[in-house]
C-alpha cells in the first residue's frame, strides 16, 4: 500500500507538471519520495519483501522519478520564460528542443533496471539514485518562480543550461 502511495503521489504530480503546477508537482514528488523511502522499511518490518514489492517499488519509483522530472524538463525547455505551461501553445514551439528534457526519464528507467539486475547495489547505490535527480529538477522551477535574482532567472530559462543539466543527469544516473 505504501508503494502504491508512491505510485498515486507520481501520477498526480505527473498530472500537474503537465499543468505547470510546480508547486503541487514538487509536493507530491516530495511525498512520492517519502513513502518510497519507507515503502521497503515497512516491507521489512512486517516481513511482507519479496519479488513483487520490489517489481511494484521501481515501478512507482519510474513514475515519481523518472517521468515527473521528464515533464518539467519538457516544459522548461518548451516554456521559452512563460509559466504556468500550456500545453496548447507548445506545438508553435519546435517540438524537437522540449523532447531532449525526456532522456532524464529514459535514463532512470535504464537506472531502475539495471539497479534491480545489480547484485553490488544491494547496501549502497551505484550512480545518483533517481528520487535524488527528481527532487533536484523538480526545484528548478520552483527556484525561477521564486528568485528575485535576474541572473538564476534567465540561467534556469536558458535552454542550452538544462540541456546541459539534463545531459549531467542522465550521464550521473548510469555512470
Amino acid at each position: 500500500m505504501v508503494t502504491l502511495g508512491n505510485l498515486f503521489c507520481g501520477t498526480l504530480a505527473a498530472i500537474f507538471a503537465v499543468g505547470g503546477h510546480f508547486e503541487m508537482t514538487a509536493l507530491f514528488v516530495v511525498l512520492g519520495v517519502f513513502l518510497d523511502f519507507f515503502d521497503g522499511f515497512f516491507a521489512r518490518v512486517l516481513k511482507v519483501s519479496g519479488e513483487l514489492g520490489k517489481q511494484l517499488d521501481s515501478l512507482a519509483d519510474m513514475v515519481t522519478s523518472g517521468v515527473v522530472p521528464g515533464i518539467v524538463l519538457f516544459v522548461l525547455l518548451g516554456n521559452n520564460q512563460q509559466l504556468p505551461y500550456d500545453i496548447h501553445a507548445e506545438f508553435k514551439i519546435s517540438m524537437g528542443l522540449p523532447l531532449i528534457g525526456l532522456l532524464v526519464t529514459l535514463s532512470a528507467c535504464y537506472r531502475l533496471a539495471k539497479f534491480n539486475l545489480d547484485t553490488r547495489q544491494s547496501e549502497s547505490f551505484i550512480g545518483l539514485p533517481t528520487p535524488a535527480m527528481s527532487l533536484f529538477v523538480i526545484v528548478l522551477p520552483l527556484i525561477q518562480m521564486d528568485t528575485d535574482l535576474e541572473f538564476i532567472r534567465s540561467l534556469l530559462a536558458n535552454p542550452y543550461f538544462l540541456i546541459i543539466i539534463t545531459l549531467l543527469l542522465t550521464y550521473l544516473m548510469n555512470a
